[in-house]
Parts: structure tokens; C-alpha cells; sequence
């Protein structure tokens, strides 16, 4: 996912918006430390994909995003140029792919974001440009219709969280550089996505379900606007959004385990909390963070380093409304602690993985991650959950 940075305060709207959204939790702000039955939870590798040291034929380049449906198929977007799509069956073997690059029907230009899964099992993708969401056949993958999506005014629509029963979650927010009525280009200091509901027909209400900040980086234009562009934080803290199988949306500032839940009409809120230890950054693994460009030194000079790592990588929310949460890990370690929490802030299971994967999808008893990073070459790793 993109994410767009806030270094300054909120607007004043914005605060008075999260007093009101805090003021409708149903628990107070403090975080929660409660141990349920932990159960430790045993991941068994059932498939692998994409491994040529293994035989494969399937090879996959960096992976963004993957996505399983009610019949176990797999489908996973691939980074680069022209991006591709490919769907895959639950044991591996390849069926096709699903649009192309081009500009005739089902096809996109430039970026994409997904594959999304709908409830009767339609492949959605999202096309930043035009701004657009695809949708594919469920049984043979084939181009059936586009839903144009406007923006609400210089705000921009990207990308989408996830679909839903009746539509998809989106992000809307300002861009980090802004031209404002023909005028010179600007910075957005004040950087966040509000998180709206689209229906199938591309319109969405005024009045948003959540409010995140954008992940941490240092925007800059250097004199004359003759340059723009982005220095990353080493070890920056992010937004990271879910989607539970009832159309839940939950969302967390990976700062600290503190993960909100929503429900589509804005009816039902909650906040999970849970204390966590904080994982300190080491002198070795900070200078090996920093980039060797000295421009980008000099711009991450004007602001203090982070001396622990975020509180959680990313989470997964599973069938029975329980979010797996990979926690941070110290440095050298191979594996990486997953806590599962329950909706009522108890923890409720635990497992370790290597640290290479993430876990994306959980769906009818199977976890269905992805590991790359480092000298760890792109694969689908298919688990079968044990408890």
C-alpha cells in the first residue's frame, strides 16, 4: 500500500473528529494487558510457490499483494513494469491472468493496486489511472465492468483497503504536493487518509469511518520547485489497514498495538489494545538503515532517530474476528513472534514464523503468506493452522 506522511498537528477539525470517535469507544483509553486461553498456535507448510531451487516453473518477481478466494485459488500481483496479475490454483498450477496492461476494456495503464476478493468471489482491481475499479469474472477471470470513482475535490481516492459485501473500503486524503489553482507546487504538511466506504456504483458519503495518518518520511522541494521528493525514515512508523471476513475495517499506527475496528455504516467501534515491550534499534542495524546519499543524510539530520523499532510489522485479521499481529524483532533473530488477539484485547494465541514472511490472507483454516525481502527470493507460502 502507498501512504502519504503528517509530520505536523491535525487541524483542528481532525481532532475534534477523533475526541468524537474516542468518545464512542466503548473502553477507555488506557491499553489493556489480558491473557484469554493462549493457545499456541502450530502453522504447518502445506504448498510453496514459486520456489526454483524446489523445481518450480512458476516464478514470481517482487511481490505486492495476494488474494484467495472461496475456492482456495490463488491470486497475486506482481511490482514493476507493465504490473501483472496471475491467478493460480489452490494446488499451484496456473490458470491465467487476469487483465494486462493497455488501454481496452479490463486493461490499465501505470499503476495498479489488489487483486481484491468479493463475497460471491469477483476479482477486483484498482486502476489509479483513470481512476477505476476493474471487475473480473469469478470463474474465468474475464473483464466484466469498470466503476469510475471521482474524487472529492483536490483530494485524491487511492487505493482501495478491500471490497466488501455491498462495495469497497478506499483511502481519500491530500496529496504530499499539492498545485492549488494553477499556482506553484507545494508541500502538505498536514497528511492524512480519511477511510470511506464506495458502493458499486463509485459514490461514497461525506462523513469518514476512520482517520489515519500517513507513514513517516520527510517530504522536500528544493528552491524554485524545481525538485521534489522523499527521503524515508529508517524504521518510520505507518498506518496498516485490515479487513475482517464480516466487513469489519480495522486500522492501527503501528507506534503501539493499539488497532481500531469499524464497522461499515459506522454503527459498531471498538479499539483493541495491548502493552507490548518495546524493541530497542541497535547502533549496527541504524547505520545500516541510513542512506549513503548525502542529501538524504543532511534532510534526516533535521529530526530525531527512532530509538526502538514500530510496536508491529502488520497484521491479518482471521475468520473468527481475531487479529494476528507480527511484532517487531530484535536483531538477528530469524523468526518473528505473531500475537493473536481477540476483539476484546486478551491474548488468545501465539506462533512464530520466519521473519521473511507476512501473512496476507487467512481464510478456512489456512494462512496464505508471502516471503521476499533480502536474499530471500519472492514465494507463496501456503500454511495449515493447527490448534
Amino acid at each position: 500500500m502507498k501512504y502519504q506522511t503528517r509530520n505536523g498537528c491535525l487541524t483542528s477539525a481532525l481532532i475534534l473528529f477523533c475526541i468524537i470517535l474516542l468518545a464512542g469507544c466503548t473502553r477507555g483509553t488506557a491499553p489493556v494487558q489480558e491473557e484469554g486461553e493462549v493457545t499456541l498456535i502450530t502453522l504447518e507448510e502445506v504448498l510453496r510457490l514459486g520456489d526454483e531451487s524446489a523445481g518450480d516453473t512458476i516464478l514470481f518477481g517482487p511481490i505486492a499483494q495476494i488474494a484467495v478466494n472461496g475456492n482456495g485459488d490463488i491470486f497475486v500481483s506482481e511490482w514493476g513494469r507493465p504490473p501483472l496479475v496471475h491467478a493460480l490454483a489452490a494446488d499451484g498450477s496456473y490458470l491465467s491472468q487476469v487483465g494486462g496492461e493497455g488501454e481496452g476494456p479490463g486493461e490499465y495503464q501505470y499503476y495498479i493496486d489488489g487483486p481484491f476478493i468479493g463475497p460471491a468471489d469477483s476479482v477486483y482491481l484498482w486502476a489509479s489511472w483513470p481512476s477505476q475499479i476493474l471487475v473480473y469474472d469469478p470463474v474465468n477471470f474475464s473483464y466484466v465492468r469498470s466503476v469510475h470513482i471521482e474524487a472529492d475535490g483536490p483530494k485524491s481516492i487511492d487505493p482501495v483497503i478491500d471490497a466488501i459485501e455491498d462495495g469497497w473500503y478506499m483511502e481519500m486524503g491530500l496529496p504530499t504536493f499539492q498545485v492549488l489553482d494553477g499556482g506553484p507546487v507545494t508541500i502538505n504538511d498536514d497528511r492524512y487518509s480519511e477511510l470511506i466506504k464506495v458502493n458499486r456504483y463509485g459514490s461514497y458519503g461525506t462523513d469518514p469511518l476512520g482517520i489515519v495518518p500517513g507513514g513517516e518520511v520527510i517530504p522536500y522541494m528544493l528552491e524554485g520547485g524545481g525538485r521534489v521528493g522523499i527521503v524515508g525514515v529508517p524504521f518510520a512508523r505507518s498506518p496498516t489497514l485490515a479487513v475482517g471476513h464480516d466487513d469489519m475495517l480495522y486500522h492501527g499506527w503501528n507506534e503501539v498495538i493499539e488497532i481500531a475496528f469499524v464497522s461499515a455504516d459506522g454503527s459498531m467501534r471498538d479499539t483493541i489494545r495491548y502493552k507490548h515491550d518495546p524493541v530497542l534499534i541497535t547502533d549496527s542495524e541504524m547505520a545500516e538503515a541510513m542512506p549513503e546519499d548525502p542529501f538524504d543524510l543532511e534532510k534526516l539530520g533535521t529530526r530525531e532517530p527512532h530509538e526502538a523499532k514500530p510496536a508491529f510489522q502488520t497484521f491479518v485479521v482471521d475468520d473468527m474476528s481475531r487479529v494476528w499481529i507480527k511484532l517487531s524483532s530484535p536483531e538477528y533473530a530469524t523468526e518473528a513472534e505473531w500475537l493473536i488477539l481477540s476483539r476484546e484485547s486478551q491474548a488468545v494465541g501465539r506462533t512464530t514464523l520466519p521473519v521473511a514472511v507476512n501473512i496476507e490472507v487467512i481464510r478456512s483454516g489456512f494462512a496464505y503468506g508471502v516471503s521476499q525481502g533480502g536474499d530471500v527470493a519472492p514465494t507463496i507460502v501456503v500454511y495449515e493452522i493447527k490448534e
